[in-house]
């Protein structure tokens, strides 16, 4: 069974954004089937008929098939989603000797609205067997929203790009839609995009938010708790199969499902986190499920805590630091510490990171914390944005030297840790580092090449088409830079 999982309720999409229609078509082709997860949360509603419906929207969302990708062959390098008016806007040339001065042109009236100087970066850039100048152009200050190409006398005219003061959050909801319109067959797929989705909630405020999505994303995962052990599926399970195995829970003897092999502790420990931060995102709006969520988070850990040395300490670390802020039992708190993970200052590496939930978790909780915990916390992302911030130079695009090397997941944790860091302190030293990372994925990077709709690097798949990293894109750009 097959169908798909449909509730976006978005802020308007204005079509603007012509360039990133590709994502339906690659979601579409590209990702695999799995249960109706819609038709999991209507059978949910009808077995607890007194529990508030949520506002669910169906969006008809169909992918446009006429698109084509151009790959950039000017000279000039630009970011091909644009800039927002207030952000940081430069441009990069390659080139020999080139004259400094550059345009930025109106492509309506085609009058130069802007002038400036291009600044020498680097002599050694590699260009095939050439070796090339790279040039800066900076145009930070020139705030009008419109249509603009660059003009330089030795390169001739840039492609096309807005200055539109929407054109990320016209991205962000473009993305909310893909997330929401997934077919969903993982239960840790589902459930670390719902963490991230709250997490981007939590921090930013003023982001838009899909309450009907993250409502019935939960309420699908409580279908899919057994009910007897209160462990979760590995793969999301249809309707019929959740029924059969209510069914032979009352004559265990005849059963003909092994639900043993089904389950998952790793994403039974997740289960649990994601169900007391909803608790503790949403009991005053969504009191009736987020109770329901916060009995089946203790029930999930309880199972899960008798093999614990079996399951990923990332996974449990999360649990124990929701339900103790959601909760404020001291075992939760005890098992904090014993799955403490602040030692490790490395780059994560995975696509599912549970840490990060788990630290801002601890941090925020209205509960008693230790003192020096809470330093050493603050401490470990100040350095790793440090760090960052160290090796970012102009010759790389404002970049870390190394970014060429990182893998996928490697860059949005990065990006992760900036804006993480940035709300932290509340500066604004990070956050720039951060746009300028948005820039390079975007197209402002040796290639030339939207790193959105394209693969990073050759056997990879583009970022667009991939949902758990596309919920860790939410969070980056859910502070509207």
């Amino acid at each position: 069974m097959a169908c798909c999982y449909v509730v976006y309720c978005g802020r308007g999409y204005s079509g603007k954004m012509r360039r990133l229609t590709v994502v339906a078509l690659l979601v579409c082709l590209c990702m695999v089937t799995g249960c109706g997860v819609s038709e999991l949360v209507t059978s949910y509603r009808q077995h607890e008929a007194s529990a508030p419906a949520a506002d669910i929207a169906t969006l008809g969302y169909v992918p446009q098939f006429d698109y084509e990708y151009t790959e950039q062959s000017s000279r000039v390098t630009i970011d091909k989603v644009g800039y927002l008016p207030s952000g940081k806007k430069v441009i990069y040339i390659e080139g020999t000797d080139l004259d400094r001065g550059f345009s930025l042109v109106d492509t309506d009236t085609d009058e130069a609205v802007y002038t400036g100087r291009l600044r020498k970066v680097s002599d050694s850039v590699s260009v095939g067997s050439d070796l090339k100048e790279l040039y800066i152009g900076d145009f930070t200050e020139f705030n009008m929203t419109g249509s603009y190409r660059i003009y330089q006398a030795d390169v001739g005219y840039s492609y096309e790009f807005d200055i539109d003061r929407n054109c990320h959050s016209e991205l962000y909801d473009d993305i909310y839609k893909t997330i929401a319109n997934a077919k969903y067959m993982q239960t840790g797929a589902l459930v670390y995009t719902l963490a991230n989705l709250m997490l981007t909630h939590e921090i930013y405020e003023e982001s838009y938010t899909n309450d009907a999505f993250i409502k019935g994303g939960i309420e699908a995962l409580l279908l899919q708790q057994h009910p007897r052990t209160g462990a979760v599926y590995k793969e999301l399970q249809d309707e019929e199969t959740l029924q059969t195995i209510t069914e032979e829970l009352r004559n265990p003897a005849a059963a003909t499902i092994n639900t043993d092999s089904m389950v998952s502790l790793a994403a039974t420990a997740e289960l649990a986190g994601v169900f007391a931060q909803y608790y503790y995102d949403y009991h005053e709006t969504d009191r009736d499920t987020a109770t329901e969520a916060l009995r089946a988070a203790g029930k999930a850990y309880s199972y899960v805590e008798r093999y614990r040395d079996g399951v990923n300490t990332d996974s449990m670390y999360y649990a124990a630091c929701q339900l103790y802020r959601a909760t404020g039992q001291y075992k939760y708190r005890n098992a904090i510490a014993y799955y403490d993970t602040i030692p490790e200052r490395s780059r994560n590496t995975s696509i599912y990171d549970y840490t990060m939930l788990a630290d801002l978790a601890y941090l925020s909780t209205d509960y008693r914390t230790d003192y020096d915990r809470c330093e050493t916390l603050m401490a470990k992302y100040r350095d790793l944005a440090s760090d960052i911030s160290l090796s970012v130079s102009r010759q790389n695009y404002y970049v870390q030297d190394n970014i060429e090397s990182l893998t996928e997941d490697e860059i949005l944790y990065n990006m992760m840790t900036l804006g993480f860091v940035s709300y932290i302190l509340s500066g604004r030293e990070y956050a720039s580092i951060q746009s300028n990372y948005l820039h390079y994925l975007f197209g402002i990077n040796p290639d030339m090449v939207d790193y959105y709709t394209q693969p990073l690097r050759e056997g990879e798949l583009p970022l667009c088409i991939d949902i758990v990293r596309l919920s860790k894109f939410i969070f980056i750009l859910g502070n509207g830079e």
